[in-house]
């Protein structure tokens, strides 16, 4: 059997809940996109693996499932694509995940992803990647219950919609330093104030404009409550990313953006990945608006155009003939 698991990847669009004086962590906004993706196969047989630069980590997660499930089969992974790690755009979650799914369809397991997520150690604090992979679209989660992060239960998924097909996203990842991940974030999250009052702010956008507006498909107004929600977000870290954005560049790009007719903008997770969002008649002149901006700059950056991904992940299954 010869199992290849295709993702997309994510925006992380925000934190809802700063504070946990509800009894709950956490809680984000994101939306999963076409591109870049990651490409994992995963083939019966004693091949050598091929992981590149993921090969440590993937070996790990492989050690992980065969521990969590009871299971060790005999087989070869090949990581085909992979999203730039430590970019803003989810590459840690999609990876594990695709391996974890692959793992468990060629060992004939019926996991969910979830539970594929919770073997791995992946969304423990958002569940925007998990849902990326598992059913795509615009997604809300609600975090997860005050004491139950790490394994034991994942972020609740409490929103889902199909995100529009006519509505695109214009990303920047700037050649800068890469956002804060692993022990860095770790310490970074315990070291935090909760702040009810954000937390307030935020869930006010997102229920009385940033949801209605999507479902009434006004790009205008979703836009604007994205860039509210992106800043007050930013705000709450700028003590440790010391600003209100992870990078000078990151930070006139997304004014850029702005400048150049998105709707909305700003910076997904810890960046440096930035994102304009545009309709997709427009996609094509915010792509060379910012281009061009970054030209006269003289900073390097890659600058793709994203669209909404509204399916789970693929999987395709070649079985050998008997």
């Amino acid at each position: 059997m010869k199992v290849t698991v295709a993702t997309g990847s994510r925006l992380h669009l925000g934190f809802t809940n700063l504070s946990d004086d509800l009894g709950r962590c956490f809680g984000s906004l994101g939306v999963a996109i076409d591109r870049p993706g990651t490409t994992v196969v995963v083939e019966e047989g004693a091949g050598a693996d091929d992981l590149g630069d993921d090969a440590e980590r993937v070996r790990a997660w492989r050690r992980r499932f065969c521990d969590r499930f009871g299971v060790e089969p005999e087989v070869s992974i090949t990581v085909r694509q992979c999203i730039p790690r430590h970019a803003g755009l989810g590459s840690g979650t999609q990876l594990a995940l695709a391996v974890g799914r692959g793992l468990a369809t060629v060992c004939g397991l019926d996991l969910r992803a979830r539970d594929i997520a919770a073997a791995l150690g992946r969304g423990r604090r958002s569940g925007v990647g998990l849902a990326a992979f598992a059913s795509g679209g615009f997604v809300v989660d609600a975090g997860h219950r005050k004491g139950e992060a790490g394994e034991a239960a994942g972020p609740t998924i409490v929103w889902r919609r199909d995100f529009p097909s006519d509505w695109c996203f214009v990303v920047v990842v700037p050649d800068v330093a890469r956002g804060f991940h692993g022990r860095s974030e770790e310490g970074i999250f315990s070291a935090l104030s909760p702040s009810v009052r954000v937390s307030e702010e935020i869930c006010r956008i997102t229920q009385l404009q940033l949801l209605p507006a999507l479902v009434e498909h006004d790009l205008g107004e979703f836009g604007r409550a994205l860039t509210a929600i992106d800043r007050k977000t930013g705000r709450y870290f700028a003590d440790v990313q010391h600003g209100l954005y992870t990078d000078a560049v990151a930070s006139e790009t997304i004014e850029a953006l702005l400048r150049a007719g998105a709707a909305g903008a700003g910076q997904s997770s810890w960046g440096p990945a930035v994102y304009g969002l545009v309709e997709e008649q427009s996609a094509g002149r915010l792509e060379e608006a910012v281009r061009a901006y970054l030209d006269g700059r003289g900073a390097g950056a890659s600058v793709f155009v994203g669209r909404g991904r509204n399916t789970e992940a693929r999987v395709d299954v070649e079985r050998r003939a008997p």
